[in-house]
């Protein structure tokens, strides 16, 4: 900074003689001697102003420890080529000057650092979810109504150079402290991407959406059967913006389970492509189409956990593996596959998506073991409509008047939402006996309606009314009708 302020003087200097030489000097019409006489008086007093000048800037120079290269002005010769060397050398101190440091950007997106050459650079972050649910009757006894810290996830990520980036995010949410992100990506091209560490499987399409951008409170029942995030290795990759690739081998997390390490020795390999044809193009009612396909496999050997099933809104337990008297384990090969889709034009947003997972489950009765392959699907479709007009994508609403705007303030983003979702266990997981349909449900079938309101580009809040009705799951008849209220305040920056 100190240096601006030499460049400064240095400046106000050069201009403050270049405004005195020109007002002595009066223009010339015709030679006389009167007029030659003057001349000669002010050429002195110029040289002197720029020998003064010279000396100032080597003083300077010298301040700053000699950083330029060697002096561009010499200590005799004709005034205009003095003058126009300073001149040099002067813009050298200032790019000197503005060069040294790195720059600070706090804004309506980040608060970063970055290096003057734009390669390295730390981006820092975070969520914060603060969620109310209430129940009507409290799910037959079940559930609790509750504040809960749903997210708290401080973000750190940059680049390290030309070629890597980061991302480290931490949770510590639901009075839990995990890692949820943790990885380096190697940026060969746009289309050749290598990642390492632990990241979202690359299988459901809402999963794969960012945390804060989510158009409900929670995720609909097809992420149940989708690994959440896990630990390994992915080649992704964007091709002319309309067609991405994400290929992956992980550890092979239960489905929706986010883990740390492995527990078995088997591997899931994870293949999504998804297009968006007309992403490039003008056209309004084409450019927000998406549409493409997931698929896994893997061995699920002795240790690999198998899953639970929870409800959308109340995030309870309605199906379990086991029972009281025998212990259901993994036994074989797991295949998942997910078409999805989704449709933004204008205020209009549809996300729809189908998840499949089959997976052979083995347990010992009376002394035998069977095991028999489960086959448990699930599916969704949502809708929403933005009551302000703002463009509905799929990352998070930005309203074009937020309610911190000084001069200009507005009443934020409101946006209409509705899903409707289900999951359907496969009959044989009853059948063979390695679950209770006492206490776990045959199907769940949910409802969501609710209004969400974007305050500003930082603050969101939601409000979503859920009905799920369950199919067996009590000892006498169905699970009692999850009839949930939800409201959350997000803050994400």
């Amino acid at each position: 900074m100190r240096h601006v302020y030499y460049a400064a003087a240095i400046f106000l200097l050069v201009v403050g003689s270049a405004s005195a030489q020109s007002s002595s000097v009066q223009p010339t019409y015709a030679p006389d001697s009167s007029q030659s006489t003057v001349q000669q008086a002010e050429k002195p007093d110029a040289e002197a102003r720029l020998d003064a000048l010279e000396r100032k800037l080597e003083q300077l120079e010298n301040r700053v420890n000699a950083a330029l290269p060697a002096s561009g002005v010499a200590a005799a010769g004709p005034t205009a080529d003095r003058l126009e060397a300073l001149h040099n050398k002067l813009q050298l101190l200032e790019k000197s000057a503005v060069l040294e440091g790195p720059t600070t950007t706090a804004g309506r997106n980040t608060f970063s650092i970055t290096s003057p050459d734009k390669t390295f650079r730390l981006r820092i972050g975070g969520h914060l979810q603060l969620d109310s649910k209430t129940f009507a009757d409290n799910g037959g006894h079940l559930l609790t109504d509750a504040f809960n810290i749903r997210r708290a996830r401080p973000i750190f990520e940059g680049s390290l150079g030309k070629y890597v980036d980061f991302r480290f995010m931490p949770d510590f949410g639901n009075g839990q402290s995990l890692v949820y992100d943790a990885y380096a990506d190697l940026k060969i091209e746009p289309y050749l991407v290598v990642r390492g560490g632990k990241f979202k499987t690359p299988l459901g399409l809402e999963v794969l959406q960012n945390d804060a951008d989510r158009t409900f409170i929670e995720n609909g029942l097809p992420s149940d059967l989708l690994p959440n995030r896990d630990e390994g290795f992915q080649l992704y990759g964007n091709i002319v913006h309309r067609l991405n690739y994400q290929v992956a081998v992980v550890n092979g997390a239960p489905d929706g389970a986010n883990i740390d390490g492995a527990t078995h020795d088997g591997k899931d390999v994870v293949g999504r492509v998804f297009a968006t044809p007309f992403a490039p193009s003008e056209s309004r009612l084409l450019k927000g189409l998406g549409f493409g396909v997931a698929a896994s496999s893997g061995q699920q050997n002795e240790g690999a956990v198998l899953p639970t099933f929870k409800s959308s809104a109340g995030q309870a337990v309605f199906f379990a593996y086991g029972t009281k008297t025998v212990a259901a384990f993994a036994d074989g090969r797991r295949v998942t596959y997910t078409p999805q889709l989704y449709y933004y034009a204008g205020p209009f947003g549809l996300m729809a998506e189908y998840a499949d997972s089959n997976q052979r489950v083995a347990a010992t009765i009376n002394g035998s073991t069977i095991s028999h392959d489960i086959d448990n699907h699930a599916w969704q479709v949502a809708g929403s409509w933005v009551l302000t007009g703002e463009q509905k994508s799929y990352k998070s609403l930005v309203p074009r008047k937020g309610l911190e705007s000084a001069d200009n303030p507005g009443i934020g983003a409101w946006e209409l939402v509705a899903r409707y979702t289900e999951l359907n266990v496969d009959q044989t997981a009853f059948a063979a006996g390695f679950a209770d349909p006492t206490k776990s449900a045959r199907a769940a079938r949910a409802w969501t309606a609710g209004i969400n309101w974007y305050m500003n580009y930082f603050t969101k809040l939601q409000f979503e009314y859920d009905q799920t009705h369950f199919e067996q799951g009590a000892v006498a008849g169905n699970r009692p009708t999850e009839k949930a209220f939800d409201v959350r305040m997000q803050i994400a920056f």
